[in-house]
């Protein structure tokens, strides 16, 4: 005869905020018994079962997805113990939006070349070896 497990329970999650596809340590009770015992896990009412890693029975890794709700509740559901409850909810931030006139940093990755006619090293290529479009913009 079978016991019958307790429900899980989400009791932590770190950060507790974040934009979508931050990555979360959830932390709890009862969240399973394994990778196959894992039916469910929706964070603001986004399914987030694609990207979990379940580590133990009180430790599950994933990323959050774009959600409806801005703030929520973290629920696990498992073959074990059915659906769960959570004690703490995660707060979606939304990220921002970058316009025509906002600034913005973008890295580009210049190659260093050594001149053997000269003895010296060159920071920057000359125009016939640098692409065409460094930051992948595109005008349309």
């Amino acid at each position: 005869m079978s016991r019958s497990r307790q429900p899980p329970l989400v009791t932590g999650i770190s950060p507790n905020e974040g934009i979508p596809w931050t990555k979360v340590t959830i932390r709890g009770e009862n969240l399973g018994t394994g990778p196959t015992d894992l039916l469910g896990l929706t964070i603001c009412g986004h399914n987030c079962l694609l990207t979990a890693e379940w580590m133990s029975a009180s430790k599950i890794v994933c990323r959050v997805g774009q959600a409806k709700n801005d703030k929520g509740d973290i629920i696990v559901t498992t073959k074990s113990g059915g659906k769960g409850t959570s004690t703490v909810s995660f707060k979606l931030l939304k990220p921002e939006k970058i316009g025509l006139l906002d600034q913005s940093a973008v890295w580009v990755d210049e190659m260093n070349y050594y001149d053997m006619r000269t003895d010296r090293n060159k920071g920057i290529p000359p125009l016939s070896l640098r692409p065409a479009n460094p930051l992948g913009i595109e005008i349309e």
